[in-house]
């Protein structure tokens, strides 16, 4: 005004008498104030609308949520409850208006739930109001009890405190809860009497292997040792070890494709073949032929195995064997020290019916071994992941000079336990000695 009464001043030089410069400044004051009233209501306007659209908006939210909403005021009265609220409850708005909170509330925490309330306003010390979600107790209109989710935030109102829940209806999720439990002890009792049916399945099949070292203690012409180490409860490498007559000792070790039950079942089988045609058949090529055959019928599965196999003439020392894909066997008898046998090429047993298989023959010397082994040895892996391999092998059997047969045995699981490092075993770790002593009474 003080801008307005200079330049007024200085635009009249004072031409003006009193009354008109006072009429003058009381027009242009009522000028001014109708426009800064009409921007207030304008803006005022503005802001009721915006508030009225965003109330809007929250109750749409609310009246929406699948949670119940509750609104209480400081004495515990229901203000306000969501359609949400009136459904877990069981309650209509206007039943639950104006009313006690605890009457959605059990004994003995409706009892104390005003005591609660008077508390928290006198103390401040919180107990439910602004923790975070806890589970507690509700109660239906028609009585039932049902477990709830809660959470209660205190909120101001012109001064005065009001409380807002958030209810979430656990009672489906108990019930998931209870039935997730249930199928929980179910399987573990599934786990258990399948566990118990796999150790069953484990001493059967240790059973089902020559294991009762020395097998033929009458027998002075041979040595014979053989172990299997699975990867699993149940294994997919065998071994088989028995006299044919008073005169040929057979000796097998094979590897049936995959692991468990399946490769167990399917080793069993081929174990019943194999001393089934050794009543009728002594040429290990032929053996295996006929192997061959049996095991590719009704084989849906598309189950396969590799097996060498051999006869040991125990008065003679010469040794028959035959392979189905399978590692080569190592010896000594050749040049005094170990090295591989020769195998001819061959497939594996079970994958194509009528196919041939060859047989070779080795002299054994007094003193002379044969070890027969799985790839789980060969391929046996350290820490980073090299193999323990053919050239390591050969290497700890040649550089022992040891022929016992059992002692080979114990020295290669040593070895492959100092190269392993304490890994996980991935593969059936077999293998099979012959040490042939000669015949002592030629």
């Amino acid at each position: 005004m003080a801008v307005y009464e200079f330049l007024k001043e200085l635009y009249f030089k004072g031409r003006l008498s009193l009354w008109e410069s006072h009429a003058m400044t009381i027009i242009v004051t009522a000028i001014f104030a109708t426009v800064a009233a009409f921007l207030t209501i304008k803006l005022a306007d503005g802001l009721v609308k915006e508030s009225q659209r965003a109330r809007l908006k929250v109750t749409s939210i609310i009246k929406h949520l699948f949670d119940a909403v509750i609104l209480i005021n400081e004495r515990g009265i229901i203000e306000n409850v969501n359609p949400a609220a009136e459904r877990m409850f069981g309650y209509s708005y206007k039943e639950l208006m104006g009313c006690n909170l605890k009457m959605l509330m059990p004994e003995p925490f409706a009892s104390e739930h005003d005591g609660y309330l008077q508390q928290f306003l006198t103390t401040r010390i919180p107990k439910i109001i602004g923790k975070t979600r806890r589970e507690v107790l509700g109660k239906r209109a028609n009585g039932d009890v049902f477990p709830m989710d809660l959470v209660v935030s205190e909120i101001m109102n012109n001064g005065r405190s009001e409380f807002i829940g958030i209810v979430r209806d656990m009672t489906d999720y108990k019930r998931a809860e209870l039935e997730i439990a249930e199928l929980r002890q179910i399987e573990l009792q599934r786990l258990s009497t399948l566990q118990c049916e796999l150790e069953m399945a484990t001493r059967v099949q240790k059973n089902m292997l020559p294991s009762n070292f020395p097998l033929y203690p009458q027998c002075k012409e041979f040595d014979v040792f053989a172990s299997m180490v699975p990867a699993r409860e149940i294994g997919g490498d065998f071994y088989d070890v028995f006299l044919m007559d008073d005169d040929k000792l057979f000796v097998a070790i094979g590897d049936v494709s995959g692991k468990g039950v399946s490769a167990a079942l399917y080793m069993a089988q081929c174990m019943a073949h194999l001393r089934m045609l050794s009543l009728h058949e002594s040429r290990p090529h032929k053996i295996l032929r006929k192997l061959n055959n049996l095991l590719c019928e009704n084989n849906a599965c598309g189950m396969f195995i590799t097996l060498c196999c051999g006869v040991l003439d125990v008065k003679t020392g010469e040794f028959v064997y035959s392979n189905a894909g399978h590692n080569p066997p190592l010896s000594n008898a050749i040049n005094g020290c170990f090295e591989f046998l020769p195998v001819l090429k061959s497939i594996v047993l079970g994958y194509m019916r009528d196919v041939k298989y060859n047989s070779l023959t080795v002299q054994l010397n007094p003193g002379s071994a044969v070890f027969l082994y799985t790839d789980g040895v060969t391929e046996a892996e350290n820490i980073q992941q090299d193999l323990f391999s053919d050239e390591r092998l050969l290497s700890v059997l040649d550089g022992s000079k040891e022929i016992n047969a059992q002692k080979i045995i114990g020295l290669v699981n040593t070895e492959i336990g100092l190269f392993t490092e304490g890994c996980e075993q991935s593969d059936d770790i077999t293998m099979l000695t012959l040490h042939y002593l000669g015949d002592k009474h030629s």
